[in-house]
């Protein structure tokens, strides 16, 4: 399943003294193979604690509460990372360069969507 997340990039112009916003989209493979739980493992587990079954019951409750889940924006993006799947995104790092506070909305809308595609991946089993 393709995923166009919302990103934002923002360009000072030295000229006018003026940061500019520039929104844009980026389109990701979604992947809730076990690749998934593999980059979770990798790059997250032991500094979390939790495994990726297990975070992701967690990240489902935050999401309910719109204000509890922005206040975990880096523990959702962690969370959708990992079910990533792109060779244009090498790290996390890279990954949070990509958004922005101002669209959490937006992204909380794509992590619904994940977390969908995971519970019907998880009905088939």
């Amino acid at each position: 399943m393709i995923v166009k997340l919302p990103t934002v990039k923002r360009v000072y112009d030295e000229e006018t003294g003026k940061t500019e916003v520039i929104r844009g989209e980026f389109p990701v493979e979604i992947d809730t193979s076990f690749r998934a739980h593999l980059k979770w493992e990798e790059q997250f587990q032991a500094a979390v604690g939790y495994d990726l079954t297990t975070y992701t019951q967690i990240v489902a409750s935050w999401v309910k509460d719109p204000d509890r889940a922005k206040a975990q924006l880096v523990g959702l993006l962690k969370f959708l990372y990992c079910f990533i799947n792109t060779d244009k995104l090498p790290t996390f790092r890279d990954f949070c360069g990509l958004f922005d506070f101002e669209i959490a909305d937006e992204i909380l809308k794509k992590i619904n969507v994940v977390i969908n595609e995971i519970n019907k991946t998880a009905s088939k089993n």
